[in-house]
């Protein structure tokens, strides 16, 4: 499947995501507490919509999942999966560090992947068999000889909430040489600009992740779930990324003990 046929309009469907979170970006937040207990705002919901509506007219036999509506066509081979606004609360907090996600899955696999940050003007674009670039340039996922080595990030340690999660949690982070709080999905960007060697995390939903799969593979790194697999659509609440396969495997054998 030729993934670059539909860069040209994701990028236009990251263009209509960041003229509405930039227009927005310096307004008072309205933040209404989901019953998931996590936050959203006015700004989440109208850019998904205008992303799916910009979806819907652009391929209307696509699938679309997102994280505020009610999934569509999630049969159809291709599915664009979105969120609208990753890491809303940092949005709420005024920190930069969000995105918008944007993937186009084949059959269940991502095969292209945006991140647009609109407040660091930086746009990651993963597409399958061609490469990954920031703001159009190549960049690559950095080789790490030992865990004992390796820079490591998660979001916040107050996700891992299971016995077993906290468990793998205090493994990674007593393995690894450094471990950063609070990047979100912008650490996944710095492991594959060759920054971050391992990032991992759980409680998290494919539109919190699909968009990084292309990202992170076609920059030379790997990305999967704790179990080694690949990420698809039917895919669970825990992953890891990081520069190469040789770091992968060490950083799996310590999530799975």
């Amino acid at each position: 499947m030729n993934a670059a046929q539909f860069v040209e309009q994701a990028h236009r469907f990251a263009d209509i995501s960041r003229a509405i979170i930039l227009d927005e970006i310096h307004r008072p937040r309205e933040v209404t507490v989901k019953s998931d207990a996590t936050p959203v705002t006015p700004v989440d919901r109208q850019v998904e919509i205008a992303l799916r509506a910009a979806i819907e007219k652009t391929y209307p036999g696509h699938g679309i999942i997102g994280e505020e509506y009610d999934d569509i066509r999630t049969d159809s081979d291709f599915v664009w999966v979105v969120d609208p606004i990753d890491g809303t609360m940092a949005f709420v907090a005024g920190l930069p560090t969000f995105s918008t996600l944007i993937a186009l899955t084949w059959r269940g696999s991502p095969i292209l992947g945006i991140m647009d940050s609109p407040v660091t003007a930086e746009r990651w674009t993963g597409i399958d068999g061609i490469g990954t670039t920031c703001n159009g340039q190549t960049v690559h996922a950095r080789s790490c000889r030992t865990l004992a080595t390796a820079f490591a990030h998660t979001s916040s340690p107050l996700y891992f909430e299971t016995p077993d999660d906290i468990a793998a949690y205090d493994r990674i982070k007593n393995a690894v040489q450094f471990l950063i709080f609070g990047g979100g999905c912008h650490a996944f960007g710095q492991v594959a600009k060759g920054h971050i060697d391992v990032a991992f995390e759980t409680a998290h939903d494919i539109h919190d992740y699909l968009a990084l799969v292309p990202i992170i593979n076609n920059a030379g790194g790997v990305i999967s779930d704790w179990q080694g697999n690949p990420l698809t659509l039917d895919s669970g609440r825990r992953f890891l990324a990081t520069g190469d396969n040789n770091i992968h495997e060490r950083a799996l054998g310590i999530l799975q003990q």
